[in-house]
């Protein structure tokens, strides 16, 4: 290993392009060979964390997540940070503690574990965790990137499949402050307000979405498509950037990529009884799904709030760095005080590490399907995917998680 952020993040490029070309198995080869030096562990864990997810392998996911988790709380402790903080020489060698939208997530990808393994009720202790320890995220004075409509969303599906209807509701409604426009809110909180009798909010609804409370028929049940779409980018440096090769930092692309919306189709005939009316050639899509919190925007803005301190630390450490070049140029060796000062400056490196595995966003789609079992699949402006056989019963909800990448 070397010592530069860089080491990471190149090191790891072949495993992660794996990945990304739909060959987990062969990443996961890499990772599990590695033995990587405590600063850049956590990344190690995270990133191992989200391939095996998606490889299904949701148990193994699971304890991978869980260590990654303690590692990071470890490392955010008061007495870490401060440790960390008095002996920092280069942002390179500060160990990856994680970003803070980054620790939430962790969570978010262990609810979604949960439910690959169809235990909404183990989710639904993760999601109590999440209320617990960033309850902070979720109130109107947070940092807009904190602030995680995926989350929030996530949270009341998993209340609602456990039949916690008035916690589901309430975070439906935290939901639509942060995205008013997704199409499955004004049911959702129609239904919260008819239930528990809100007549006010009720008619609030009424009056905003201009629609009524329609319940779903009983031979019905609900599919929660949950995308993970993408790959967050990586981090670029700006050393190539007049007057910025003395103190390169890290930086993103000016401009992101929007993300890529996903529409679902009935990809054969229902199997078995097929419902009453419905064709089994039929392609008329289902859902299009909503992307509910944009990861690549949260570490953009997370990266600018850092700026500041990044140059500051930067400043500092040349100050000294170059003082001591310029002493042993004064007391030792003039030459070799040169060649120090440009040493220092060529050792110079921005911090390009980051969770490199994330999507660069989630998504999710909701509709209703009659009772029955279905092949369905997922189109998008440059690919397609077939969702394994399900089963939807009546009045239950299925919850579906894919990966894509365009």
């Amino acid at each position: 290993m070397t010592a530069c952020g860089g080491g990471y993040v190149h090191q790891s490029r072949g495993a992660r392009h794996s990945f990304q070309r739909g060959d987990p198995e062969k990443a996961l080869k890499w990772y599990q060979q590695q033995k990587p030096p405590h600063r850049d562990r956590l990344l190690y864990l995270m990133d191992q964390a989200v391939i095996l997810h998606t490889a299904g392998r949701y148990q193994e996911s699971l304890k991978t997540f869980e260590e990654a988790i303690r590692l990071s709380e470890a490392m955010n402790s008061p007495q870490v940070l401060a440790k960390t903080a008095s002996l920092v020489t280069n942002d390179n060698l500060i160990p990856y503690k994680g970003e803070d939208f980054e620790r939430l997530l962790m969570h978010l990808f262990q609810v979604l574990n949960y439910l690959g393994l169809g235990e909404p009720d183990e989710a639904l202790v993760e999601v109590r965790r999440v209320h617990t320890k960033f309850s902070d995220f979720f109130k109107d004075n947070s940092k807009s990137y904190l602030r995680n409509a995926f989350a929030t969303y996530l949270s009341g599906l998993v209340w609602e499949a456990n039949g916690k209807l008035n916690d589901a509701y309430i975070d439906y409604k935290t939901t639509q402050k942060i995205v008013p426009s997704f199409p499955s809110l004004p049911q959702d909180l129609l239904k919260g307000a008819t239930l528990f009798g809100f007549l006010n909010e009720k008619a609030r609804w009424q009056k905003l979405f201009r629609q009524d409370y329609r319940p779903l028929p009983p031979d019905q049940g609900e599919v929660i498509l949950l995308i993970e779409e993408g790959v967050v980018p990586e981090k670029e440096s700006t050393e190539e950037e007049i007057n910025l090769q003395v103190l390169p930092l890290p930086r993103y692309p000016k401009d992101l990529k929007n993300p890529v919306l996903v529409s679902v189709f009935r990809g054969a005939s229902p199997k078995g009884a097929s419902p009453k009316g419905v064709s089994p050639t039929d392609k008329t899509e289902l859902a299009q799904t909503t992307p509910l919190y944009r990861v690549d925007e949260a570490a953009k803005k997370t990266l600018a709030d850092q700026k500041g301190g990044m140059i500051a630390r930067g400043l500092a450490r040349l100050a000294v760095k170059e003082g001591a070049a310029v002493a042993v140029g004064t007391k030792v060796d003039r030459d070799l005080g040169i060649f120090l000062g440009v040493l220092v400056l060529a050792t110079n490196r921005a911090d390009l590490r980051s969770w490199l595995t994330l999507p660069r966003s989630f998504q999710v789609a909701r509709f209703a399907l009659p009772e029955g079992t279905y092949d369905l699949k997922l189109s998008w402006p440059g690919g397609s995917k077939s969702i394994p056989t399900m089963a939807v019963k009546a009045r239950k909800k299925t919850f579906v998680i894919q990966r894509i990448f365009d």
